[in-house]
């Protein structure tokens, strides 16, 4: 579970930068109104507060359930957005940046459910 929550700081942490860092270069400039800017600046430290409570988290799993739960529950809804965006809102040129975001999110997700009856499940008593 404690590598999980790496992974899912990990992609937290490229989401932040990409949002902090390369939005002129993703998003055409005609389009990055400061409206965007501002919004895509206040998602990108969000991104980071939950990359630093991911990876303290991962120290110690289990101790953390608050946070394994936050990872399922962003894993799933950016699975549902992904989606949402794919089928709806980007033309296809547009919608690899989703792509790879569905699949990585996907991936986490499915992780972080199967690991948990061994984070979480009863322990054996030593015989």
């Amino acid at each position: 579970m404690g590598l999980l929550l790496r992974l899912s700081a990990l992609s937290c942490l490229l989401w932040a930068v990409a949002l902090l860092g390369f939005k002129n270069i993703a998003i055409a400039p005609d389009q990055l109104t400061p409206v965007a800017r501002a919004l895509a600046n206040g998602l990108g430290i969000a991104q980071l507060v939950l990359m630093y409570f991911f990876w303290s988290a991962s120290a110690a799993p289990a101790e953390n359930r608050v946070a394994i739960q936050a990872a399922i529950f962003l894993m799933a809804v950016k699975t549902a957005n992904d989606l949402y965006e794919i089928i709806v809102l980007l033309p296809p040129q547009e919608a690899l940046a989703s792509v790879i975001d569905l699949m990585l999110s996907v991936a986490l997700l499915v992780g972080l459910l199967e690991a948990l009856p061994r984070t979480f499940g009863p322990t054996r008593p030593v015989e």
